[in-house]
């Protein structure tokens, strides 16, 4: 027996607030590579203790993407989501919190392991939010922007590190701003258990 429909419909505002999760993981775990030795001369870490935060990020991303997806298809790729904005923002402000000294390599590393746990989560279960929300033109053209939101958010991460660079204040980056996006309004749908939104199976 085919499942049926969804009764909700996706619209812009949702979607752009699903890119804007997305977007978060992508931006803040490249950023992070592009300024590596600016952040590991402000905290007083080793070259090679910040060759692992940076790659930290995607080991576990990709470790756990496949087990996370199975999970949101098991128990609601909703919370799945919602949990992935609450590792996104953990994350990140773990990282910019990050002070020079002894506690900067395990707040650091607790902070990439977050931001990819994030993705895992983001990943597979705003993806297929999208093809269950939206259908026919409106699904393509829904995956076509989430396609741009991730893969191309490694290319608007280099014009953010610019002016992280400028500004001197990754810190303010990388805390704040990580938070700001993945708590657009425009996600309230999802958070409001008022809305007719079901777990899709």
């Amino acid at each position: 027996m085919s499942p049926e429909p969804a009764s909700y419909r996706g619209d812009d505002k949702l979607l752009f607030g699903i890119i804007l999760g997305v977007l978060a993981f992508w931006l803040f775990a490249q950023t992070t590579l592009n300024i590596a030795p600016t952040m590991a001369a402000d905290l007083n870490v080793a070259t090679s203790v910040m060759n692992i935060a940076v790659s930290i990020t995607a080991l576990f991303s990709g470790i756990f993407i496949v087990v996370i997806g199975g999970l949101a298809d098991r128990f609601g790729r909703v919370k799945i989501l919602m949990w992935g904005f609450v590792f996104s923002i953990v994350g990140s402000v773990l990282v910019g919190i990050a002070p020079s000294g002894a506690l900067a390599t395990p707040l650091l590393m607790l902070g990439r392991i977050c931001q990819g746990l994030s993705g895992a989560f983001i990943m597979p279960a705003s993806l297929a939010l999208i093809k269950t929300y939206w259908e026919g033109a409106a699904r393509q053209r829904a995956i076509s922007l989430w396609s741009m939101g991730s893969w191309g958010g490694s290319g608007f991460a280099a014009l953010f590190d610019l002016s992280a660079q400028r500004l001197q204040r990754w810190h303010l980056t990388l805390g704040p701003a990580g938070s700001l996006v993945v708590r657009h309004p425009a996600l309230q749908p999802l958070a409001d258990p008022g809305q007719a939104i079901a777990p899709a199976r």
